[in-house]
């Protein structure tokens, strides 16, 4: 049985419990070749000049690539583009992931010199123009005002609607370039560079030190939006503070608030967590970015929530995630939905984005975050095992997991919930028990 704050919220929202699944059956082939393959193509196309029309800079990896004739013809920049601030933290930030799980050290010696490039371009005049130690965007003009993930122009906006001053520091982008040098910082270590190591890590530090600092919200209990050109909190309650808590930069007792604000019916809709409260003048459930539901958002969250112990939270939204996706056609994921809120009484299914994308790559791709948050999965780089830590949601009897490809092995396992905790047993390969770390 959920607890009662939870058995409230799901009354409230709609009426009645999600329904009971009794086993997820997944199986992981390999794929691994779809990071190294991402990776390089990034890489190929890093920026290594200054180019107005394209925004391209030293060290930035591109927002789009396209290959029609008005590419080739040069009429539109996207030959790549590269007008986005989060993809250069997170082309690291993957990096980072792709070794730790691969442990493919041809790779690490391969790209790194381009995760080093990219972590210069967050550090430098590119990324942080004004030298306060945070990454941002809008220091020029250009047609796509907004640069996060979240790059619709009415996306950043103050409490009277007017759209936020530039240049803005998104909260998430943040967490990335923390979480980027965290990362790269372990595989240094790893390799024996401790002294490159150390010196990430104390960046990472100190850049959460800062933004604790000023993103937090005390009387919202969350994590501001952005800081704007005037370096003033945008005071919107967003999922993009979720991201804060995927990344590892909140405090363990900030982690826990964000997850309840998250939680709250203004942001939570049964259905999943909208992109802005409902509360924000400028929400609009039926807004690409301004209420609606998006699913790859929320497996990150996810995995924040899981990530500071919240499981319950985390069960809660993944189990509205997985009834939502069945009520589309042929279970496939569209990148999103509008974000009314839930209630079984009129409605039956989430409402149609209209226009929304059907079937989508990184709502496909949530699955596997999802699986990732319920079962507590991490890699150990140093024994090449697979470490579990499962907290199987009431509604969630068993999780077998078939050829799942980690390091230079594939392994196989099920989890069992009982009353006791849950249980790892069958399987094959290097699987090992261990406590979540945070």
């Amino acid at each position: 049985m959920l607890p009662r704050v939870l058995t409230a919220r799901r009354r409230a929202c709609y009426g009645r419990a999600n329904p009971v699944m009794a086993t997820l059956d997944i199986s992981v082939r390999a794929h691994r070749t779809f990071a190294r393959g991402t990776l390089r193509l990034l890489a190929s196309y890093q920026g290594h000049k200054v180019d107005d029309f394209t925004e391209e800079e030293p060290g930035k990896i591109f927002h789009e690539l396209r290959r029609g004739e008005l590419a080739r013809l040069k009429e539109i920049p996207h030959r790549p583009y590269y007008g986005s601030v989060d993809a250069t933290p997170l082309f690291a930030l993957v990096f980072a992931e792709a070794v730790k799980w691969t442990a493919d050290r041809a790779l690490w010696r391969e790209i790194l010199p381009a995760a080093e490039r990219a972590l210069t371009w967050c550090d430098g005049p590119y990324g942080d123009p004004d030298r306060d130690g945070y990454v941002e965007y809008g220091t020029r003009g250009t047609d796509l005002r907004s640069q996060g993930w979240k790059d619709s122009s009415g996306s950043l906006s103050d409490r009277d609607g007017a759209l936020s001053a530039l240049p803005a520091a998104l909260v998430e982008v943040q967490a990335y370039v923390y979480a980027a040098k965290m990362g790269v910082a372990d595989l240094y270590e790893t390799d024996g560079d401790r002294t490159r190591a150390d010196r990430l890590r104390g960046e990472a530090k100190e850049l959460q030190t800062r933004f604790e600092r000023d993103f937090w919200m005390e009387a919202e209990q969350c994590y501001a939006q952005a800081l704007d050109g005037d370096k003033k909190q945008v005071p919107a309650v967003t999922s993009n503070a979720g991201h804060a808590l995927w990344c590892g930069i909140a405090s363990p007792e900030r982690g826990v608030a964000v997850t309840r604000r998250l939680m709250e019916l203004d942001m939570y809709t049964g259905w999943g967590i909208r992109t802005l409260s409902s509360k924000y003048p400028t929400y609009n459930p039926m807004s690409y970015h301004n209420g609606s539901v998006w699913p790859h958002d929320n497996s990150l969250i996810v995995q924040g929530f899981a990530r500071y112990g919240q499981h319950e939270e985390a069960a809660e939204v993944i189990g509205a995630l997985i009834e939502a996706g069945r009520r589309f056609p042929n279970a496939q994921l569209p990148e999103l939905w509008c974000g009314f809120q839930r209630d079984l009484r009129f409605s039956s299914r989430p409402a149609d984005y209209l226009v929304s994308c059907i079937p989508q790559a990184w709502s496909a791709g949530m699955v596997f975050l999802c699986l990732r948050a319920l079962l507590g999965m991490q890699p150990d780089l140093n024994t090449q095992r697979l470490l579990l830590d499962p907290a199987l949601p009431a509604w969630l009897d068993r999780i077998d997991v078939r050829d799942m490809h980690i390091f230079d092995s594939r392994v196989t396992f099920r989890v069992r919930r009982n009353q006791r905790g849950d249980r790892i047993v069958g399987g094959r390969g290097r699987v090992t028990r261990a406590a979540a770390t945070a």
